[in-house]
This record gives structure tokens, sequence and C-alpha cells, in this order.
């Protein structure tokens, strides 16, 4: 996504991201990005605090693949296991 402004409005900025003003407002005070007042009570968002902002937020943690040795001998990989036994019980059950 480029930025074609100098300057984006909370409002602007939230529509970027698919939030609420609310939550850009949240980003302001936890110190992700930067409100500036300009004139009045007019408070904008530089290009530059959003491509910081952007930037930061870009890593992705995927996990690692799995590999042949990390599944069992049935061939489960310990995924879904809905429905399945997922580990044999070791102890007799007690008699009710």
């Amino acid at each position: 996504m480029s930025l074609d402004q100098l300057w984006y409005s909370l409002d602007e900025a939230a529509d970027r991201y698919g939030v609420t003003r609310r939550a850009v407002e949240r980003w302001a005070r936890d110190g992700h990005i930067v409100i500036t007042t300009l004139a009045g009570t007019t408070r904008r968002i530089s290009a530059a605090s959003l491509l910081a902002f952007e930037q930061a937020n870009r890593a992705v943690t995927l996990p690692p693949a799995l590999t042949p040795d990390d599944a069992d001998a049935s061939g489960n990989t310990g995924g879904d296991t809905k429905g399945k036994r997922v580990r044999p019980s070791t102890k007799p059950r007690r008699p009710r």
C-alpha cells in the first residue's frame, strides 16, 4: 500500500487498517503511532508514522514446518484430534 498524502485523519487511518477510530487512538496511546495536533483541535497522523507502523507490524511468525519424523506411526501429525483418542490410558479403569 502506498501512502500518497503527507497527513491522514484518524478516520482515514482507521479505514486503511479496517479498525475503528478508537483503535487508532489506542495505538497512539500505546506508542505505536504518533498523532500530531496541527491547528486547534485538528489531529493528524503523518505518512511517516503510518509507514513506520506498517513496517513494525509486517513481521509474521509462522510455526515450523512438520517433518515426517513429527508424525506418529499412524501418520497422525497431532493436528485434528476431534473424536480421536490422543493418548491411550496406561492405567486400568476403575469399575463403577
